[in-house]
């Protein structure tokens, strides 16, 4: 019986230290696009809303062509997102309303403050990935 105890604790304990050193798959980039809705009442939030949503059309499309391994996403109030950097996003919590973060793996994550026209998102995320983009007009 003891025998057969050891055996248990020593393949789960071998289990566990391979499972540490397997190399986990590389995460790709992200570009978090967030605004929240209590936040932004009013008229001048409505418009900014609308405003911002025009350009994430343009964005969304920058993205898939001058950044093919960038996930875009939207991130609604009451969501919780782990980003590839470590930290987490809530966009209850953070200042500005509304506005991108951008997140790669071992780099801070950085955020684009406000309303962002295709331009000054496609020059932040040229910069921040390190990669060039032809919406960027440097």
């Amino acid at each position: 019986m003891r025998k057969l105890l050891l055996v248990i604790t020593l393949v789960a304990v071998t289990g566990r230290a391979e499972r540490k050193h397997t190399p986990t798959p590389t995460t790709k980039g992200v570009a978090v696009a967030f605004f929240d809705v209590e936040r932004l009442q009013g008229t001048d939030g409505q418009s900014a809303l609308r405003n911002f949503e025009f350009f994430y059309a343009r964005i969304e499309e920058i993205v898939k062509h001058d950044f093919p391994d960038v996930e875009l996403r939207i991130l609604a109030r009451g969501e919780l997102l782990h980003l590839p950097d470590g930290s987490r996003l809530n966009v209850q919590t953070i200042q500005p309303e509304l506005g991108y973060v951008l997140s790669a793996p071992r780099k801070k994550r950085r955020v684009l403050a406000g309303l962002r026209s295709e331009m000054d998102f496609a020059c932040a995320a040229s910069d921040f990935f390190q990669r060039p983009s032809i919406a960027c007009l440097k």
